[in-house]
């Protein structure tokens, strides 16, 4: 659908027509306004940045010799799919039929009972097919987060007309089926969870799939591990959720097969206002949607192939340009992502030139820096960060205060 831009409509009645060039799109109304605007937010995070001089081996007061630079402790994560819909059964309106459709079996949704939150834990479960209501999907990427229960045996995954990705309880594999035949198979290993562990810590088990024209790759496991690869024949239709015998699901996500959203790039303002971007990764073999900021493939590759750089599963650093700033003054900074899924972790003001950052939590550590602080330098005590990490031997070791 292209939107009309610069339409200005006079008083008095209109007829507006809508057409559509993709069977089974759906048109949910419209409103006429004065302006206009969409973009992404994420929401954005202001933080004080106060500088000061500190004491060296001499007793004299200084401060960095070129000024400061401003670090970013950062976590990115690697690209998922455009979502379609984020399905995980929270909702107080339960699996409305004007979305949903159960194709055979019986379904219910649990939510907890305990719970004051308005979208409590909540897990679907039953048997059969559970399909969202719309018989034309094609290309796409579906996962699922299941449980077996004690009592449940058999297959239990997601499933695109007659193609059905998921893990078999009784093979201890990985299976893709097409109709009744065996394309695909993994071998691993799971295990069910009691009935007394069902609702609060369940065993659960991530499988996916994504279908481009006709090849199908098949996920599996926290990490989304591509697990093998086969050809199918059509493979249109219906989309959901098949299970053999009863199982819990506690996610249902659908998205693009072709285009990504990246969780990698935020904006700093700087206190001169300046603002500068991190964390983007440069891709080729893409296309970017600048409004959005999502990219489709090009060709039939795993996202990975378009990178050069590995996103890693731990906290990135990055660090901003050289930063005039005068101890004593206070300053502010403000981070704004520009993706969803970032995590802002702490920042770290220190000197240009280079710093560093020591974690110490043994009790052996921690004293031997108290007395260098006390009785070295003559400071009047030590900042102890993160309070309930240390060793906790450590209150043992440290003088009574009085």
């Amino acid at each position: 659908m292209t939107l009309a831009k610069g339409v200005f409509l006079q008083e008095g009645t209109h007829a507006v027509s809508i057409s559509g060039g993709v069977p089974g799109v759906q048109f949910y109304g419209f409103r006429v306004c004065s302006g206009f605007s969409e973009y992404p937010f994420a929401g954005e995070a202001r933080f004080m940045l106060s500088p000061r001089q500190f004491k060296d081996v001499n007793g004299v007061m200084v401060e960095p010799d070129r000024g400061f630079k401003l670090t970013f402790e950062m976590l990115r994560r690697k690209p998922d799919s455009a979502l379609i819909w984020y399905e995980d059964f929270r909702d107080r309106n339960i699996l409305p039929e004007s979305y949903w459709t159960i194709l055979f079996g019986q379904w219910s949704v649990w939510q907890d009972p305990e719970s004051a939150a308005d979208r409590p834990y909540s897990q679907l479960e039953g048997y059969g097919k559970l399909a969202w209501k719309y018989d034309g999907f094609s290309d796409i990427h579906i996962r699922a987060r299941l449980a077996f229960p004690q009592n449940s045996s058999g297959r239990a995954g997601v499933f695109l007309g007659d193609i059905f990705c998921c893990l078999n309880y009784d093979t201890q594999r990985v299976e893709l089926y097409q109709g009744n035949s065996l394309l695909g198979s993994y071998s691993t290993s799971f295990s069910k969870t009691v009935d007394a562990d069902l609702r609060a810590n369940p065993n659960m088990y991530t499988i996916e799939m994504r279908k481009r024209g006709n090849k199908v790759r098949v996920y599996s496991g926290a990490a989304s591990t591509l697990r093998f690869t086969v050809n199918v024949i059509g493979g249109n239709g219906y989309a959901g959720y098949c299970s053999d015998n009863r199982t819990v699901c506690e996610l249902l996500r659908l998205g693009d097969a072709w285009v990504y959203e990246p969780y990698e790039r935020f904006e700093v303002e700087l206190p001169d206002g300046t603002i500068t971007n991190f964390g983007r990764l440069a891709r080729t073999g893409v296309t970017w949607d600048d409004e959005f900021q999502v990219f489709s493939v090009n060709s039939d590759v795993e996202e990975s192939v378009t990178r050069s750089e590995d996103i890693s599963m731990d906290y990135d650093f990055f660090h901003s340009q050289l930063l005039a700033l005068s101890c004593g003054n206070d300053y502010k900074v403000k981070i704004i992502p520009k993706d969803i899924n970032i995590w802002i972790s702490r920042l770290f003001l220190g000197d240009a030139d280079g710093f560093s950052i020591l974690y110490y939590q043994d009790v052996d550590s921690l004293v031997y820096w108290a007395n260098e602080a006390a009785y070295r330098w003559k400071l009047r005590g030590i900042a102890i960060w993160s309070l309930g990490q240390e060793d906790m031997r450590l209150w043992e070791a440290l003088p009574k205060q009085i």
